[in-house]
């Protein structure tokens, strides 16, 4: 299923088309947070600000909601490498491993300490993000059982669901969306920076040679490290590792999108850290 929608901005100076961009809200995406009294929204901690959607941030904090930013997969990285003033600017926060299993009983409690400040019988929390930061994966966690659909494939979650967390605390998952104008765009800069993070998957993207020679040249010792190969350009890693993996065409030639296709897959798995 290919991503249709989306709000990031990465850069928080840059607010002035916020009026414009929030015209295009996603019915869905306006209804979630039209419906919901709290917002989570899922953060990959490794690329906190390329995660964060300013555009949908200020619509929230417009309506006098409550945001509560989950820094989801901090298995991948060390989080004392997380700036202090980052997280400051970003309370309240909560640290989330869906992989091992950890932050889950915190987050709840988080959710629940939020939910006793709002005089409502049922408090409606909603749940945003990027494709791929974890939002289904996050939703399980919490409610402890896949009581959401989760999967590889970027925006695989479809729709609204409603999902119980306590007698008084309701759940709304939301699909993943990234800015149409972004998602749309053939610049290599802005596609590369959504493979970074996963929100444009290694199976989908064109040119992933070039995504992986953009990623190789800002992340070159991380490429190095993990395949043990001291490679000091993308095209010497690209054709011994798609000879080691025996990724040939015919002719015995190595196929360059196959294999970078592979090293785009191991990043986006987490595999390779570039922390």
């Amino acid at each position: 299923m290919r991503v249709r929608y989306s709000f990031s901005s990465r850069h928080t100076g840059r607010l002035k088309n916020i009026k414009k961009q929030r015209e295009k809200f996603p019915n869905l995406l306006r209804k979630v947070i039209e419906f919901s009294d709290i917002i989570l929204e899922i953060l990959d901690a490794r690329f906190i600000d390329e995660t964060r959607n300013l555009v949908i941030e200020e619509a929230i904090k417009e309506r006098d909601k409550i945001i509560i930013y989950i820094f989801n997969k901090i298995d991948l990285i060390d989080k004392e490498k997380i700036s202090k003033e980052k997280l400051h600017n970003l309370l309240p926060y909560a640290f989330i491993s869906c992989q091992e299993h950890r932050g889950g009983k915190y987050l709840r409690n988080k959710i629940k300490a939020e939910a006793k400040k709002i005089n409502k019988e049922k408090v409606i929390v909603g749940v945003i993000g990027y494709p791929n930061t974890g939002k289904s994966s996050v939703i399980n966690l919490l409610i402890g059982k896949s009581s959401a659909k989760t999967g590889k494939e970027a925006g695989f979650t479809k729709g609204i669901q409603k999902l119980k967390l306590t007698e008084n605390i309701i759940l709304l998952d939301s699909p993943g969306v990234i800015p149409t104008a972004k998602y749309s765009s053939k610049e290599i800069g802005a596609i590369a920076e959504h493979a970074k993070v996963g929100a444009r998957t290694y199976d989908r993207v064109k040119d992933a040679e070039m995504i992986v020679a953009r990623l190789f040249r800002v992340y070159t010792k991380a490429f190095q490290d993990f395949y043990k190969l001291k490679k000091d350009n993308v095209e010497e890693l690209i054709e011994q590792l798609g000879r080691q993996k025996n990724i040939l065409k015919k002719g015995n030639e190595v196929d360059a999108d196959k294999t970078s296709r592979v090293i785009l897959k191991d990043w986006q798995e987490g595999k390779i850290s570039p922390f």
